[in-house]
């Protein structure tokens, strides 16, 4: 081929640039419909999403109050069940401080004790003395005796 043949081939004929103008507005237009339909798929499917997002968005939102209510509820059976295990002991401590303020009404006191031991070793300080006195009497009575039953020997001697 030479150059002139490959200049005509180069260039196109009214009829192919025709059929191509024609087929690139074909697919411009194609685009632009593809486009329009994808612009307006995309806002329903964002309005969609928007929707869901608020649906979700007000079911995953904290129930304050029935979570505070619950609270509530949990709150008062603790405290009667505290109660109900606190109720025995609080008998129990009753019965006990009756039962000590008894014992202290019927004991005898403290001051009763040290003035029975102070009388009692009075007694026994007494008691020794006595005995201690005693003794010593016998212990002269016996040495007088024995004095004279040494004088009546003596006396039977001569």
């Amino acid at each position: 081929m030479t150059a002139p043949q490959q200049a005509r081939r180069a260039l196109p004929d009214d009829a192919s640039f025709a059929a191509l103008e024609q087929r690139v507005y074909g697919l411009e237009r194609m685009v632009q419909d593809l486009n329009q339909l994808f612009s307006g798929r995309i806002g329903e499917v964002s309005a969609q999403l928007s929707g869901l997002g608020a649906k979700l968005d007000e079911r995953s939102r904290t129930p304050w109050a029935t979570i505070v209510s619950a609270m509530g509820v949990v709150l008062a059976l603790a405290v009667a069940g505290g109660q109900l295990a606190k109720s025995p002991i609080d008998d129990a401590l009753a019965r006990l401080e009756r039962d000590v303020l008894r014992l202290d009404l019927a004991a005898t006191p403290l001051s009763t004790f040290a003035e029975f031991k102070g009388a009692y070793a009075d007694d026994r300080r007494a008691a020794r003395d006595d005995l201690l006195s005693r003794r010593e009497a016998e212990g002269r009575a016996f040495d007088r005796l024995n004095d004279r039953l040494d004088r009546l020997e003596r006396g039977g001697e001569r």
